[in-house]
């Protein structure tokens, strides 16, 4: 009995000394950067500039890879089966990581909050309220005294159940106390070309996509989301300029799957502070009218939960989910 307890402990010691000299060693091999979502749109073209920067911060290969489906819930179900070596991480939006566990249909194939290890802030963004450039909206305000006078007259494309242009939306009627034709599509680019097209009456989209139709003059920006004026967009005025206290604003981190060792936490987050001041990362995010989001794990777990505890209460207030909120996380 004694031999084999003596050869247990030397089993775990020798265990315990591999997972940390892997640690030590990490990385030794390339990184796949999971992306939830397709190629070519804002999110990938920010998570390919910054996983350009992050292989050379960390001077190893990072692979991007997209795997679209479900809103991203595909991608991040892959990355919570991944093994807690540091060699799988994921762009997650905050409308996913905050918001998506109180609106999912049915539970999710991962918890947001326990699945996941907050790695680094990756950037920040606004939304814009778009119309078509042949709309009679000259501005928000017009939008919304024709949605008063007419309830549900007034048709708003979104991205699907808990994405940022739905919520963007929410916000907006919970505040002006109207209500929208609420017309759902799989994806930012359909819900602009049916914009263009005059089918829809207005947006709420990142401003990444949709800087180029707006620079082009094939759509109008009402308002933007944030608390300043966008750089790029210096003339469209802020929702909070017509409905004070309004504040709506995306946002990227990078996650890996539970239980990562420290070291390799802290790896990626002194990499990840690099990448924040990298003029090329910078030059890439400002080409979207994106701002730099510096944050550590632990700024960035802070964020998650204040967020997920903010739409908890916005989310009942208008009835989206019932006074008792619960989260539709799987355990």
């Amino acid at each position: 009995m004694a031999a084999r307890a003596s050869t247990l402990l030397a089993s775990l010691a020798l265990a315990c000394a591999t997972s940390v000299s892997a640690a030590d060693s990490w990385p030794s091999k390339p990184i796949t950067w999971i992306v939830p979502f397709p190629a070519g749109g804002a999110t990938d073209i920010l998570s390919r500039a910054a996983a350009e920067r992050l292989s050379a911060a960390l001077n190893a290969q990072v692979v991007v890879e997209n795997v679209p489906g479900a809103s991203g819930a595909v991608g991040l179900e892959r990355l919570k089966r991944s093994a807690p070596d540091g060699y799988t991480v994921a762009t997650s939006p905050n409308s996913m990581q905050a918001v998506l566990p109180y609106l999912a249909s049915s539970p999710l194939p991962f918890d947001t909050m326990k699945d996941f290890t907050p790695l680094a802030g990756i950037s920040s963004f606004q939304y814009v309220i778009d119309v078509s450039a042949a709309s009679p909206y000259k501005t928000l305000d017009d939008l919304i005294r024709k949605a008063k006078e007419s309830p549900e007259s007034i048709s708003l494309g979104t991205t699907g159940i808990g994405s940022g242009s739905h919520l963007g939306g929410i916000l907006l009627a919970h505040m002006t106390g109207v209500k929208f034709n609420d017309i759902r599509y799989k994806g930012g680019a359909p819900a602009l070309t049916d914009l263009m097209g005059g089918h829809i009456d207005f947006v709420v989209d990142p401003v990444g996509g949709s800087l180029g139709y707006i620079a082009s003059g094939k759509l109008r920006a009402l308002a933007a989301t944030g608390s300043q004026r966008i750089q790029k967009l210096p003339d469209v005025p802020l929702v909070a300029e017509t409905i004070p206290g309004y504040e709506h604003m995306g946002w990227f981190g990078l996650y890996g799957p539970a239980n990562l060792p420290a070291k390799i936490v802290q790896a990626y987050s002194e990499a990840m502070a690099k990448v924040q001041k990298d003029p090329k990362f910078l030059e890439a995010i400002g080409n979207l009218a994106y701002e730099p989001m510096p944050a550590s794990p632990q700024e960035l777990d802070k964020r998650q939960r204040a967020e997920l505890d903010n739409w908890g209460k916005i989310l009942t207030q208008t009835g989206l989910i019932g006074n008792t909120v619960t989260a539709a996380q799987s355990n």
